[in-house]
C-alpha cells in the first residue's frame, strides 16, 4: 500500500491516505492475522498437536509507505520488510527448545497440504436432486439459451454469437453441481458434443490433471478454480 496508513485500534480498521489525498478504510490486518492464528490453533488441536507456538506478524512491503498508529505497541505487531530477518532471529532466540522432530514437521506439512483444498458444495446430494434434472448443453451469455454448438469454435444456434471458451463455464457448472471430476463421455453428454475427438481435444487444451488411461481416463476439474 502506497501513501500513508493508519492503524485505528478503536474501530479495528486500517485507514489509507493516498498521495492524491483520497482516504480509504480497510479491514484491520492485525485483527485478520489474529483470527487466522485462532483458526490454525483450532485446526492443530483437531490433529492432536496442542501447545505449539503460533506467532503473528503484519509486514509492510512498500518501503515508501508511512505507518502511523493510535497505539505505540503496534511496533510489536507490524514491521517493514527490511526487518524480517531480524524478527526471525528474535523468534529463534525466543524458542530455543525443539518441540517438533523433522518427522513431525513433515507430517504437519503433509496435513496442511491435504487440508488446503477449495470448498466444493454438493447441491444435488444436499437437496436430493437427480442429475437428470439438470439442464445440459453450453450456455450462450448473449441470448441466455443453452444453444451453443461446437464446430471449430462455439456458435450459438439461436443468435449466432461465437466463443472460443464457452465450455469452461459449462465445466464449472459441472464441477459445482455434479462432481469435481469428469470423463470424456460425461463431458460429451453434459456439453452435448457429438464428436469424441473434439471432446478429447478440448479436454487436452485445458491441461487438466488426470488419472487412468484411454476410456478409463478421469479428468480433475479443481485446477479450474485454483488459479
Amino acid at each position: 500500500m502506497a501513501g500513508e496508513i493508519y492503524f485505528d485500534n478503536t474501530f479495528n480498521q486500517l485507514i489509507r491516505t493516498n498521495p492524491d489525498g483520497k482516504t480509504e478504510a480497510f479491514d484491520d490486518p492485525i485483527l485478520q492475522v489474529s483470527r487466522q492464528r485462532r483458526h490454525l490453533l483450532d485446526w492443530l488441536k483437531t490433529k492432536r498437536m496442542n501447545n505449539l507456538p503460533v506467532e503473528t506478524l503484519v509486514i509492510s512491503a512498500n518501503s515508501s509507505t508511512i505507518i502511523r498508529a493510535s497505539n505505540k505497541e503496534i511496533n510489536t505487531k507490524i514491521i517493514r520488510k527490511d526487518r524480517i530477518l531480524l524478527k526471525i532471529a528474535e523468534l529463534n532466540n525466543k524458542y530455543k527448545e525443539e518441540l517438533l522432530s523433522r518427522r513431525a514437521m513433515k507430517r504437519i506439512s503433509s496435513l496442511l497440504l491435504d487440508g488446503h483444498t477449495p470448498f466444493i458444495p454438493k447441491p444435488l446430494e444436499t437437496y436430493r436432486i437427480p442429475s437428470t434434472a439438470l439442464q445440459t448443453g453450453v450456455f450462450c451469455f448473449k441470448c441466455h439459451a443453452y444453444s451453443m454448438e461446437r464446430q471449430r469454435k462455439w456458435i450459438c444456434r439461436t443468435c449466432l454469437d461465437t466463443s472460443h471458451d464457452a465450455h469452461i463455464s459449462a465445466l464449472l457448472d459441472y464441477l459445482y453441481l455434479v462432481k469435481p471430476s469428469i470423463t470424456n463421455s460425461e463431458f460429451r453428454n453434459f456439453l452435448q458434443i457429438r464428436s469424441p475427438s473434439s471432446t478429447k481435444k478440448l479436454l487436452a487444451s485445458l491441461k487438466l490433471k488426470h488419472s487412468g488411461h484411454n476410456r478409463g481416463r478421469v479428468y480433475l476439474l479443481h485446477s479450474l478454480i485454483e488459479g
